[in-house]
């Protein structure tokens, strides 16, 4: 039976911006209880207990929370203990434990993905320890077209905290993946995704995770591809934000073309944030030889994530 509280539940759990929250669907004034229950569906949720969210985000949170209750006589403890209680943050072997936190991202019923991710969008010379908002638009668009998935060995680009790879192999999914490689040219981000992958499958053997690996576009022609699976499905998000890295993708794009012909498809997801980059971009995928086809976005009403939906993502397919 769903909670009244589930969309906060959601929502806090992934660390969406507070002040965005579904703070509508809490119905003041509120007793005892419901708070007891708010709090319990929150902050109190066992997967934040063992895995916390970063501590000035459950702070902004029970903030929010209090000013909401600012006219009521009485607070629940627990809201006051959650706020005064231990710095969260359980430290990992990638960088600091203040400088890192957990998300977990709710979704369906009882299937979760939880994510050790860098509270910087930039942190340790790369933008890839955390999840950007093209990586959630590409899991969903994946989530809505499984037949993409089905039976491919996947390989993808700048894959930074590893959302979208441990997603397309978590065995609740059931999307039938081949095999899954996540590769970053960050070795930190590499770490983490290893970390990562080993959080969402405890007791996994190796053939049925994801794997991660350092690929650096500029020696794409130097690693171990004989190790691996032929490619059936190249993915990207977020990693043509900088023309100063085109040329470098569209070498590693034309090698693996290359080995793989018409056998390929990659699925390239881009925050627009600047349409002449976006532009550029697409103007040399042309004069390379490449058939560029956009995919239509998931809706807000089917997504699987707490996303931002006004911010633009275009998910295009490349072919040759």
């Amino acid at each position: 039976m769903p909670g009244k509280y589930d969309k906060l539940q959601q929502q806090f759990l992934c660390c969406y911006p507070v002040k965005k929250m579904a703070w509508s669907t809490v119905k003041l004034p509120l007793n005892w209880e419901d708070q007891q229950e708010l709090i319990a569906a929150t902050c109190g949720h066992p997967m934040n207990k063992r895995y916390p969210v970063r501590r000035s985000y459950l702070e902004a949170f029970l903030k929010q929370l209090m000013h909401l209750l600012r006219d009521q006589e009485d607070v629940h403890d627990d809201i006051y203990s959650s706020l005064c209680g231990p710095m969260g943050d359980n430290p990992g072997s990638t960088g600091t434990s203040s400088s890192y936190g957990y998300k977990h991202y709710l979704l369906e019923p009882g299937v979760h993905i939880t994510l050790r991710e860098s509270k910087s969008f930039v942190s340790e010379g790369t933008t890839g320890l955390c999840t950007w908002e093209a990586a959630l638009a590409l899991a969903d668009y994946l989530l809505q077209h499984r037949d993409l998935v089905v039976g491919k060995n996947i390989v993808e680009l700048g894959a930074g905290a590893g959302l979208v790879g441990i997603l397309l192999k978590l065995p609740a999914l059931e999307l039938k993946t081949g095999q899954v490689l996540l590769t970053d040219g960050s070795e930190p981000c590499v770490q983490l995704m290893r970390e990562n992958i080993a959080l969402n499958f405890v007791d996994k053997p190796s053939e049925e995770r994801p794997q991660a690996e350092q690929l650096n576009w500029d020696a794409v022609n130097e690693f171990p591809w004989h190790s691996h699976a032929e490619t059936d499905l190249l993915l990207a998000a977020d990693v043509i934000y900088d023309d100063s890295q085109f040329d470098a993708l569209l070498r590693a794009l034309d090698y693996l073309y290359t080995r793989r012909g018409s056998r390929l498809e990659t699925l390239l997801a881009s925050t627009v944030r600047n349409m002449d980059t976006l532009h550029k971009f697409m103007t040399q995928l042309g004069l390379n030889g490449y058939k560029v086809t956009p995919c239509a976005n998931v809706s807000a009403c089917a997504s699987h994530f707490c996303r931002d939906h006004t911010a633009a993502v275009q998910i295009i397919s490349i072919r040759r």
